[in-house]
Parts: C-alpha cells; sequence; structure tokens
C-alpha cells in the first residue's frame, strides 16, 4: 500500500496540505509507504515575475489560512510577493529529486521545509543558499547537494515526473492518489482536512480487499 502527494512547491493549498499528509504519515507509523512527486505547476514559457500574481494571492492567502491553519509570513507577502522574482517551480521540483537520493523517508518533511521557507520566511527557491540551509538540519554534503541539483539526468528525470502527472489527468493541486497494489485511487483533490483522508483511505481499501 502506497500513499503518493502530488505537490507544487510554489502552491499555496499545498502548503496547508502538507501538515496533513505529514501527520498522516506520522499515524501511519510503517504500515504504508510514502511517496511525494512534484507536478510542475510553473515552468517553461508558464514562469511568470512573483508581482504578476500579488493581487490574486493577497486576496487567496487568507482563504488558506483560515481553512488549513498555516501562515504566510511578512517577508513573503510583503517583500518577495511584490517583487521581480521569478515563479518557476522546476528548480525546487529538482531538489527534491536530488533529496530523495539521500533521504527518501524524509521527502515529505523536506518540501514542506521548502514550502515554509518561500511563504513564510520570503525565501527564493530559484537561489542554492536557500537549499544549502534546508538541507543542514538533514546532515546532508551541501556542496555536492547542489552540484547534483545541476545534473540534467536529475534535471530529466524530474520532467518525466511532471508528465507522469499530466498522463494521469491530475492538473489541480494538491492531490494524493493510493496505490493499493491492485489499482491507483484518488484519495484528495485540493486541500483535504485529516478526518476526511483518513475516512476515504479507509473506505478505498474495504473497496479494495472486495476486490
Amino acid at each position: 500500500m502506497r500513499f503518493i502527494y502530488i505537490y507544487d512547491p510554489l502552491c499555496g493549498w499545498c502548503y496547508g496540505f502538507t501538515p496533513v499528509v505529514l501527520q498522516f504519515q506520522q499515524l501511519q507509523m510503517g504500515t504504508m509507504e510514502f511517496d511525494i512527486l512534484s507536478g510542475g505547476m510553473i515552468t517553461g514559457d508558464n514562469r511568470h515575475p512573483f508581482s504578476t500574481m500579488a493581487a490574486y494571492i493577497q486576496r487567496e492567502h487568507t482563504n488558506v489560512e483560515d481553512m488549513t491553519g498555516v501562515k504566510f509570513g511578512e517577508a513573503f507577502l510583503e517583500k518577495l510577493l511584490p517583487s521581480q522574482e521569478i515563479m518557476d517551480s522546476e528548480k525546487p521540483s529538482v531538489a527534491l529529486t536530488v533529496f530523495k537520493l539521500y533521504q527518501p523517508e524524509n521527502a515529505i518533511s523536506f518540501a514542506h521545509d521548502m514550502q515554509v521557507a518561500l511563504n513564510y520566511d520570503g525565501l527564493s527557491l530559484n537561489h542554492n543558499d536557500t537549499y544549502r540551509k534546508l538541507i543542514r538540519k538533514y546532515g546532508l554534503p551541501e556542496d555536492e547537494f547542489i552540484a547534483r541539483m545541476q545534473d540534467e539526468h536529475l534535471r530529466y528525470e524530474t520532467q518525466q515526473e511532471f508528465q507522469l502527472i499530466q498522463n494521469w489527468g491530475i492538473t489541480g493541486f494538491p492531490a494524493a492518489i493510493l496505490d493499493t497494489g491492485k489499482q491507483l485511487y484518488l484519495c484528495a483533490r485540493g486541500y483535504t482536512p485529516l478526518d476526511k483522508l483518513q475516512q476515504t483511505i479507509n473506505n478505498i481499501i474495504q473497496e479494495s480487499n472486495r476486490l
């Protein structure tokens, strides 16, 4: 049984949902495998400065806060958001691919660290220094990690992940899939509270056991 969390590092609702996924992972205590895949929400020609999304995010972020309990920091809302810094999902997605080579069991936690760095601390995920700070708590080799983020093979692997998610027909984030070993089931589309997520997964497992 495998839980597959599909997120994007720049997605505000994913920032709100990742703590739920971490809680669920903790509750499972090794009874279920967990994986996280990057969706590639803003890449290629879709990349744009944060400032072009400022009005929308200023309106929407309070909805995310109210529903999920996460907080957006002043450094994000007042400094990064009005800036010309480019929104680009690729680099943090490659960083997650690299991280999974070292500590796949902590990948969801690292994804959350990236989200907090962006949405609360207002740090750009385009800059290598951000990743140096984030990986220290995991004891990873900084120079080696940054070098691997430039690896074309790992960039290609990340882009294949984007493609896989497109092939599954998932166009909105966050989402989650339960792989029972027999079939893939969509168990979350958009932000989902923990109790609802657990109930949906229990229903899927019961249905799967009847097949």
